[in-house]
């Protein structure tokens, strides 16, 4: 049920007064994009977080010469996982 609501220094009081059978129940509020103000401080922590990701998926690969060995139990599995993907593709799933 959508019911009309405002939002007055921090309480959310209903446009026309009604009864909930319950005490404490779990609200979905929609507010217009335009009436958020985002804090500096999370903003700031997340656009860092962004940059340090977006770096690195920008950041180029190592030459494979600088790889360490896969170890025998990193082959079995990559090995494994190749088995399983042409099973799925032989089978006509998606892989």
């Amino acid at each position: 049920m959508q019911l009309q609501a405002i939002y007055n220094q921090g309480r959310i009081e209903f446009e026309e007064p009604i009864r909930l059978k319950h005490d404490n129940i779990r609200l979905i509020v929609t507010v217009p994009d335009e009436e958020i103000e985002l804090q500096s401080s999370n903003t700031s922590k997340a656009q860092d977080m962004i940059a340090k990701y977006q770096a690195l998926l920008n950041a180029p690969l190592p030459p494979v010469e600088c790889l360490p060995e896969l170890s025998s139990n990193y082959e079995t599995r990559l090995h494994a996982i190749e088995l399983r993907n042409q099973i799925r593709k032989d089978q006509g799933r998606p892989v």
